[in-house]
């Protein structure tokens, strides 16, 4: 039987969880630095959640709003190798759409690399719709998709 999955705002005490999940996650040249990371969960005008299993984080996601912006940015999210299968990756995407919810945002954003399939299927599973294609966007050259989910939320224009 597999442990459930736990949400939780991400703190600085997770710093050192979440940067092994990001270097098992992304390649070198695409994985934060654990100064970067340190500000996405203490300084960055956004949220940060873990997800854990048995009380060990296996995933995080962090997300960016602007104050003038109707959407919600999901700038990173990854779970670790070993415990992906286990729902990490859909209940941190509920989080995060859960939280545009609350803030009355009109949609959650990311980009994702063309060549991810397990990450593209999950989004799409979510109902997020692929969007503008961003020609090397990655350091490698690898091209990326814009990809959104629009909330029931928000402003009429």
């Amino acid at each position: 039987m597999n442990p459930a999955v736990g949400i939780r705002p991400a703190t600085a005490g997770d710093l050192d969880a979440v940067e092994c999940v990001e270097r098992r996650s992304f390649p070198e040249g695409e994985a934060f630095t654990r100064r970067q990371l340190r500000y996405l969960l203490t300084h960055a005008q956004g949220a940060s959640y873990a997800a854990t299993r048995d009380g060990a984080v296996v995933g995080y996601i962090s997300l960016l709003m602007r104050r003038t912006a109707q959407n919600l940015r999901i700038y990173s999210v990854a779970v670790d190798p070993a415990a992906r299968g286990c729902g990490a990756g859909q209940a941190l995407l509920d989080a995060a759409i859960a939280l545009a919810r609350r803030l009355g945002l009109r949609e959650v954003t990311l980009e994702v690399r063309t060549d991810n399939d397990s990450a593209i299927r999950l989004y799409a599973r979510k109902g997020f719709r692929p969007g503008k294609l961003l020609r090397g966007y990655y350091p490698d050259g690898t091209d990326a998709r814009r990809m959104s989910f629009r909330t029931s939320c928000g402003r009429p224009e």
